[in-house]
C-alpha cells in the first residue's frame, strides 16, 4: 500500500551543493523527506482511527459488544538465567530474552493484546487483536469483504436433479455474496459491521494478525545492533566456495527483524493458532448421539457441522465451509480432489470391463491349453491369467479414451475453479500479493511503480544460485538412476541364479515382487531426502512473493518425482530386453539379460500396480497411525512422564481430559505442515501413473478412485481433530500444479502411443514402419479430440462471466451512491412512465441516477404535471428509478 506526500522540493543552494559533490546534503534532505513522510503516515493513520471511532459511537447501542479470543499463540521455553552457570550460554540467553522483550514491545505497540500462561516448562503467550487493528491491517492488504444486502445474482435454475441433489447430498447453504476491497471510511457498507466479533472470519483473523506480526521490524523501533545483529545469518551462498557468487554479508541489514527472525533465532519455539471450540468429542460416541444439530448450534461449532457433513462418504464435500474455516488454498484442493473423483467414475467402469473382458479372455487360452500340461499350479494359472488380461485387443482403445478424458477433467477443472474464485472473491489475489517476509535485498533502486527507494536482489546472483539448485536436481537424478540399475542388477542376478531351483510362483515372488518392492522403498528414501534439499535450495534462491517461492518449490519438487517414480516404468516399457549383449549385466556371460517374464506388458502392469499402493503408506504411517500411537502412548504410558526429554517430546499432562483447556488440548496435537504442497504431490503422481501407463494397467482409474475416496475423508479427520489448526492462506487457483498436469496429458499421449505400437501384443503383428505409423497415427486422433474438447469447453462458465460483469456494476453503483451521500444527497425513489412497448428495453437498459437539488426536483415536478394534461393514446406502466435529492 503506497502513501503519496507533498515533500518540500530541494533548494537552489542544496542543488549547487550536490553539484559541487556534497553528498551531505543529499543525505539530509533524504532523511527530511522520510521523516516528512512517516509523520504524514502517521497523521493519515490518526485521522482513520478518529473516524473509525465516531462511526461506531454514532450507532452506539446497535453495536454487539466484541468478544476477545485467542487469534495467534506462540510458545518459548521458559528460562532462569540465575541456573545457568556457563557465561557464554548465560549471555545468549540475555540476548534472546532482550530479542522478546523488544518485539513484545513491539507488538504492544501495534495494538496487539497479550497474555501469558505457564504449562509444563513452557510458556504460551495467547495474542489477541482488536477489531480496529484488524480492520487498519484488512484495508492494508485490500482484502476483499461482502457488502450488505448486496447477494450475488450467480445462482443456477433450479430442477427436479437439483432439488433431490440438494436435499440429500449438498452440504453448503452459504449465501454467495458481492465483495469489494475493505476501506475503513466505507465501514457502514459491509455486512455485519455492527458485530466487530464475528466481522472477520476466525481463520482470517488469524492471517491478518500473523501478517502483522511477520511485517513487524525492530529496526524500525530503535533496536540497537548489539541486539541482532551478533547472529545475523551467515552466507547463504553454496556458490561462494568456487568464487562464483559474493557474500550474502549484509543479510542481517537486509532482513526484516520480525517473527520469521524470532523463529529462527529461537527467540520462539513454535507458533500456532487453535481451533474452534467443539462441543463434539471424537473419544465419546455415546455423548455425541445427543448433541444439538439445529442451525444456531451449528453455526457456532463449525468443527461438528463439518463432522456431520465431510466425513460421511456419501455426502458433498462442504467447500465453502472448508474455505471459511480453513482458508482458499485448502479448499481449493479439496475441490480439485473432489473434481478428480467425480470425474473418475467413467474411466474407471471403462477400465474395469477391460479387465474382465481380458480375463475371460485369458482363462479360457489356459483352459483350452491346460489338457497338455496339467502339473501347473493353480496360483501360477491366477498370476498368468491376471498378467495377461492387461494386455489385450482393447487396451489400445482404452488408451485413447484416457488420453482425451485426460482433457475433459482439466476442462471441467477450469470452469470449476473460476466458479469458486468468483465466489470466494479471490479471482484477482495474486496481482496485489505481497513480498514474503523472509525475502532480503543486497541493492536498492528506484521501485518502478511508487518511484520509492526500494530493495531488490540482482538477477546475476539469482541466476547463479537458480544454476546450482539445478546442477543438484541432477545430481540427485543420477541417483535415482544408479537405484533403477541397481533393482535391475538384482531382478536379473536373482532370476539366473535363484528361479531354476523355485517354483513357477516363488520365481515371481523373488523377481518381480520383490524387485518392485525394492524400487518402491529407493523412491520413498530418496523423494524424502530431496523433499528436505529442495527445500533449503528454494530458500536459499530468495524469491520476492510466496506464489514465486511455491511455484519454484513444485518445479523442483516434480522433476525430482517424476525421475523418481516414473524411471523404472518407462525402462520396462520401451528398454528392458530390448538391448542384447553377449557380455551381459556386469560382464557375467550371456545368460544375465534383463529380459522379460512373459511380457514387458505384463511386467510394466504389475510395477504399476506396485507403485500405486506402496505410495499412499508413508502418508498413511505418518498421519494417521503416528498420531494415533502418540494418542494412546499419552493416555496409557503415564510412567514415562518423569523422563524430562519425553514428557517435552510427547508434550505429556497430567491433567484428565476433562479439565484440560482448549489451549491444552490443541498443544499435545502435532503440526500439520505444508498440507497441500504434500497432497498434490501424492495425487499427482497417482494421476501421472495412471496417465502415462493407462495401456497397461485398466485398473488404475479403478485403483485411484478408491485411494483418493478414503484418503479425502481420512484427511477431513485428521484436520478436524488429530491435527493443530494450519494457518489460512488466500489463493486464487491450484497454481503450477494445473500447468504441471497439463504437461503430464501432453506426455500421456506419447507414452501410450509407443505402449500401444512398440510393448503391446497388439502392436507385435506391425514392423517397425507400420508401428512408426501407429504411434503417429494414434497421436494425431488424440490431439484433436483434445484440442476440439478444449474448443468447445470454455474455461469459464457463461453464468459466471455475466455474474463477473454484474458484480462490478453492483460495485460502482454501490459506490457511486455511498459518494453522493458523501456530498450530501439522499436517495429517493422517483415514478417514470414508460411505453408498453418500450418495457423490455427499459429493464435492460442500465439504471441511471440523476443528481439534482430541490429547486430541480420543483422544476421536474411542473414539467410532469404538464404532460399529464396532454392526449396521449400510448398504454403506460410505471416503473421507479433511483434518483438524489440534496439534504
Amino acid at each position: 500500500m503506497s502513501h503519496k506526500n507533498h515533500v518540500a522540493p530541494i533548494s537552489a543552494r542544496e542543488v549547487d551543493d550536490l553539484e559541487d559533490g556534497s553528498w551531505k546534503v543529499k543525505r539530509e534532505h533524504s532523511a527530511f523527506r522520510k521523516e516528512k513522510k512517516t509523520e504524514m503516515i502517521i497523521k493519515e493513520k490518526r485521522q482513520k482511527a478518529d473516524k473509525f471511532d465516531s462511526f461506531y459511537k454514532q450507532l452506539g447501542s446497535k453495536v454487539i459488544p466484541e468478544e476477545k479470543r485467542i487469534d495467534y499463540v506462540l510458545v518459548y521455553p521458559e528460562v532462569n538465567l540465575k541456573e545457568i552457570e556457563d557465561e557464554d550460554d548465560k549471555a545468549d540467553a540475555q540476548r534472546i530474552i532482550t530479542l522478546r522483550e523488544k518485539f513484545e514491545d513491539a507488538m504492544k505497540s501495534e495494538g496487539l493484546l497479550r497474555q501469558k500462561i505457564i504449562i509444563e516448562d513452557l510458556v504460551y503467550t495467547k495474542i489477541h487483536c482488536p477489531f480496529r487493528r484488524l480492520c487498519e491491517e484488512a484495508e492494508l492488504v485490500s482484502l476483499e469483504m461482502p457488502l450488505a444486502g448486496c447477494e450475488s445474482e450467480h445462482k443456477e435454475e433450479p430442477n427436479k436433479l437439483t432439488d433431490w441433489v440438494t436435499k440429500h447430498l449438498k452440504t453448503d447453504n452459504e449465501i454467495d455474496m458481492v465483495s469489494a476491497p475493505f476501506v475503513m471510511e466505507r465501514m457502514h457498507l459491509y455486512q455485519d459491521h455492527d458485530d466487530p466479533t464475528n466481522f472477520f472470519r476466525p481463520s482470517i483473523r488469524s492471517l491478518l494478525t500473523e501478517h502483522i506480526l511477520i511485517n513487524i521490524d525492530l529496526r524500525k523501533t530503535g533496536v540497537s545492533g548489539k541486539d541482532y545483529k551478533s547472529t545475523k545469518p551467515k552466507a547463504r551462498s553454496v556458490g561462494n566456495c568456487w568464487g562464483c557468487i559474493k557474500d550474502d554479508s549484509e543479510l542481517g541489514d537486509m532482513q526484516k527483524v520480525g517473527l520469521d527472525y524470532m523463529l529462527m533465532e529461537k527467540v520462539y519455539t513454535e507458533k500456532f493458532i487453535l481451533h474452534e471450540e467443539s462441543m463434539y468429542d471424537p473419544d465419546e460416541k455415546e455423548k455425541n448421539k445427543t448433541l444439538p444439530t439445529d442451525p444456531a448450534s451449528l453455526k457456532a461449532d463449525p468443527r461438528f457441522d463439518m463432522q456431520l457433513t465431510w466425513v460421511k462418504f456419501f455426502k458433498f464435500q462442504p467447500l465453502w465451509k472448508i474455505r471459511n474455516y480453513f482458508g482458499e488454498k485448502i479448499g481449493f484442493y479439496f475441490a480439485w480432489s473432489g473434481t478428480l473423483i467425480e470425474t473418475l467414475w467413467l474411466p474407471m467402469l471403462f477400465g474395469f470391463a477391460i479387465f474382465i473382458y481380458g480375463l475371460v479372455e485369458s482363462i479360457k487360452a489356459t483352459s483350452s491349453g491346460s489338457t497338455e500340461n496339467e502339473n501347473n499350479s493353480t496360483v501360477s494359472d491366477l498370476f498368468r491369467n491376471v498378467k495377461e488380461s492387461f494386455d489385450n485387443d482393447v487396451t489400445p482403445y482404452f488408451a485413447l479414451f484416457i488420453c482425451v478424458w485426460g482433457t475433459l477433467f482439466i476442462e471441467v477443472w477450469k470452469r470449476r475453479q473460476a466458479e469458486l474464485a468468483y465466489k470466494w472473491d479471490v479471482e484477482q489475489f495474486e496481482e496485489y500479493e505481497p513480498d514474503r517476509p523472509e525475502f532480503y535485498g543486497t541493492k536498492q533502486r528506484v521501485d518502478p511503480v511508487t518511484n520509492e527507494q526500494d530493495w531488490y536482489y540482482p538477477f546475476t546472483r539469482k541466476a547463479w544460485k537458480l544454476f546450482l539448485s539445478t546442477m543438484t536436481i541432477l545430481f540427485m537424478v543420477c541417483l535415482v538412476l544408479i537405484s533403477v540399475v541397481s533393482v535391475i542388477v538384482y531382478r536379473t542376478i536373482a532370476r539366473v541364479d535363484y528361479c531354476p531351483d523355485l517354483p513357477d510362483s516363488e520365481c515371481l515372488f523373488v523377481t518381480t515382487i520383490v524387485s518392485s518392492l525394492f524400487n518402491a522403498i529407493s523412491i520413498l528414501i530418496l523423494g524424502k531426502v530431496y523433499d528436505i534439499l529442495a527445500r533449503k535450495l528454494t530458500d536459499w534462491e530468495n524469491h520476492r512473493t510466496q506464489t514465486m517461492y511455491n511455484d519454484a518449490l513444485i518445479i523442483k519438487l516434480f522433476a525430482f518425482q517424476f525421475v523418481n517414480n516414473y524411471s523404472s516404468c518407462f525402462y520396462i516399457a520401451f528398454f528392458r530386453g530390448r538391448f542384447d549383449d553377449d557380455n551381459g549385466i556386469l560382464g557375467r556371460g550371456s545368460k544375465y539379460q534383463d529380459n522379460c517374464e512373459g511380457t514387458c506388458m505384463s511386467q510394466l502392469s504389475f510395477q504399476v500396480m506396485v507403485l500405486m499402493i506402496t505410495k499412499p503408506l508413508p502418508k498413511l504411517a505418518t498421519d494417521i497411525l503416528l498420531p494415533w500411537g502418540m494418542k494412546l502412548f499419552r493416555k496409557y504410558c503415564k510412567c514415562c512422564a518423569c523422563i524430562p526429554f519425553v514428557k517435552r517430546f510427547l508434550k505429556l499432562n497430567d491433567k484428565p481430559k476433562e479439565e484440560k483447556t482448549l489451549l491444552e488440548l490443541e498443544i499435545e496435537k502435532p503440526p500439520l505442515g505444508n498440507f497441500t504442497l504434500g497432497e498434490y504431490t501424492e495425487k499427482v503422481i497417482q494421476y501421472g501413473l495412471m496417465m502415462l501407463f493407462a495401456a497397461s494397467f485398466p485398473l488404475a482409474p479403478l485403483l485411484v478412485l478408491l485411494l483418493n475416496v478414503v484418503d479425502l475423508r481420512l484427511d477431513a479427520w485428521r484436520m478436524l481433530w488429530a491435527y493443530q489448526r494450519p494457518m489460512a492462506v488466500i489463493a486464487e487457483d491450484i497454481g503450477t500444479w494445473q500447468i504441471i498436469i497439463t504437461f503430464i496429458n501432453f506426455v500421456g499421449v506419447v507414452s501410450n502411443a509407443f505402449l500401444v505400437a512398440f510393448t503391446a501384443n497388439w502392436g507385435e503383428k506391425y514392423d517397425t514402419a507400420g508401428k512408426l505409423w501407429i504411434v503417429i497415427g494414434f497421436e494425431h486422433i488424440v490431439f484433436s479430440l483434445k484440442f476440439l474438447v478444449a474448443y468447445l469447453i470454455p474455461d469459464t462458465p457463461a453464468s459466471v462471466v455475466v455474474a463477473l460483469r454484474k458484480k462490478r456494476y453492483q460495485l460502482e453503483k454501490v459506490l457511486e451512491d455511498d459518494k453522493m451521500k458523501d456530498v450530501g444527497y439522499v436517495k429517493v425513489t422517483t415514478t417514470t412512465k414508460v411505453r408498453q412497448n418500450d418495457e423490455d428495453t427499459t429493464r435492460n437498459r442500465k439504471p441511471r441516477s440523476n443528481f439534482v437539488n430541490e429547486e430541480d426536483t420543483e422544476v421536474r415536478r411542473l414539467k410532469k404535471k404538464s404532460k399529464k394534461d396532454e392526449p396521449n393514446d400510448h398504454v403506460y406502466h410505471e416503473i421507479e428509478q433511483p434518483d438524489y435529492t440534496k439534504r
